[in-house]
């Protein structure tokens, strides 16, 4: 019994030092107001002079270059950076002017939305209304990658197929 109550007392402990090391901007805010139901709003918005994709929150969206065909390569520390614009069922909501909400199946299982199949992130350095990961240059597990905010204009430049999975393609839940 004392095992299991050390277990139980070491895992909320962990919970605890990964919500307080989450993503904020730095100022210790959590961003636990992101939509958690079963759809993702999108939306433009102008921000720093650019027409923007943002989230329900005003959060930017972000594209890298890699993915660009719909591959999510994105994965482990890097989408502890680079957080995907996950869904919990349903499709995305909004439109976008030149492009096409969708989503994708992850390799961890988890859906995420998609712009003309190239996966969504939010940057965690970010705050809503801010855009200070655009032209970001980074590496994670040996893979490059270059991210962009996500834009009407820079989406890819044709819709993925509508089957697939595992990182390829769109597919609901």
């Amino acid at each position: 019994m004392k095992r299991l109550f050390a277990l139980a007392a070491m895992a909320f402990a962990a919970a605890l030092f990964l919500a307080a090391c989450g993503g904020g901007g730095g100022d210790g805010s959590s961003r636990s107001s992101r939509p958690t139901g079963t759809a993702t709003a999108v939306a433009t918005k102008r921000i720093d002079g650019k027409s923007v994709l943002v989230d329900a929150n005003g959060n930017a969206l972000y594209m890298s270059d890699q993915e660009a065909s719909g591959a999510v390569k994105c994965t482990g520390s890097c989408g502890q950076f680079w957080e995907p614009l996950a869904i919990q069922g349903g499709q995305p909501s909004g439109t976008v002017s030149g492009g096409t909400l969708g989503v994708l199946q992850r390799p961890d299982g988890k859906t995420q939305v998609t712009l003309n199949g190239a996966p969504l992130y939010h940057f965690t350095q970010d705050q809503p209304g801010q855009v200070t990961g655009d032209g970001f240059d980074d590496a994670f597990d040996g893979q490059q990658f270059t991210w962009h905010v996500a834009t009407a204009g820079n989406a890819p430049s044709a819709p993925m197929p509508t089957s697939g999975s595992g990182g390829s393609g769109s597919s609901g839940y």
